[in-house]
């Protein structure tokens, strides 16, 4: 399943940038317009000459398609021109920023899928316990550490799509920055809460491990042990990446509900308005507000957070 879904995401990236490259043999197909034609029948004027006849004329009305698709066209054709204008030494630069996208992209689902960098730290190991499944047990994800990523693709596309269609490299702007900073600064304000603050479920599974691993301990109790040992390594390991980042103890958590939302829409909103308007968008300080609220009410909620 990995797989597929590795190779979906890799033809997906791979079709937008053929899409952008052949932009020049996309403008000239014009969407269908709808003509109106409406008789309209002008009467001689009062001095006319006799023998004057009424004329009926045809008026074509267009419509607003019309105007929409005229507006297309000469955009697609001014995107083509640009295109065909671009010495082969940019068009060389432009192909190899998609290819260095879809190579970024591709590393970090790859990655994310097959390591633990995306998840949490803890625990350290499972002890060869599998699930109900007979897979093997993997750390939960974690929201913080899967934010700090999706600001960093965000970014990163956006910075490429723009020396793509531009050749620009100064595209950057303060409010990209300040987007990448608070991903990682909530990553490390997780990391530093986690640090500090005592899993229950996790001090019960390590003090079982070192029962386990004490001579001392008599056969007779391994069973037993080993029973708890499963349950407790299973409450703590990974059950989808979307019941991870979600729920604690109590289910699905509003502070980090809230928080994956908003980062969602902000980084899909960040992405349109750059495509549109070919340049980062300037962030009002109310998005960005948003945001930090969103991050500091998840980092404040998870201090006391139990863990699912």
């Amino acid at each position: 399943m990995r797989r597929i879904f590795l190779v979906t995401a890799l033809l997906a990236l791979l079709g937008a940038g053929l899409h952008m490259m052949t932009a020049p043999a996309d403008a000239q197909t014009a969407a269908p317009v709808t003509v109106t034609e409406t008789p309209v029948t002008v009467a001689p004027a009062p001095d006319a000459p006799p023998g004057v006849v009424p004329r009926t004329m045809i008026h074509v009305d267009d419509g607003p398609e019309a105007a929409a698709a005229m507006a297309k066209a000469a955009r697609d054709a001014s995107l083509a021109l640009a295109w065909k204008s671009l010495p082969q030494s940019q068009k060389t630069l432009a192909v190899g920023s998609v290819l260095v996208l879809v190579a970024v992209t591709a590393a970090l689902l790859y990655l994310a899928m097959s390591t633990d960098m995306l998840r949490d730290n803890t625990p350290s190991t499972f002890a060869g316990v599998t699930s109900a499944t007979g897979k093997p047990l993997r750390r939960a994800f974690s929201l913080a550490q899967s934010q700090m990523a999706w600001w960093f693709v965000i970014v990163l596309a956006a910075y490429l799509y723009l020396f793509l269609v531009t050749g620009e490299l100064d595209t950057l702007t303060g409010q990209a920055l300040c987007l990448m900073g608070l991903g990682t600064g909530t990553a490390m304000g997780a990391a530093m809460v986690e640090q500090n603050k005592t899993n229950p479920i996790l001090a019960a599974y390590q003090g079982v491990l070192a029962q386990m691993a004490d001579p001392a301990t008599p056969p007779a109790d391994l069973p037993t042990l080993t029973a708890t040992r499963d349950t407790l390594a299973r409450q703590l390991a990974s059950r989808d990446f979307v019941h991870d980042i979600l729920t604690d103890a109590n289910g699905i958590s509003l502070h980090r509900f809230q928080t994956a939302v908003w980062t969602v829409v902000i980084g899909v909103l960040f992405l349109i308005e750059t495509v549109v308007h070919r340049k980062m968008p300037d962030l009002d300080p109310y998005s960005l507000g948003v945001l930090g609220i969103s991050a500091g009410t998840y980092l404040g909620f998870k201090i006391p957070e139990q863990p699912n």
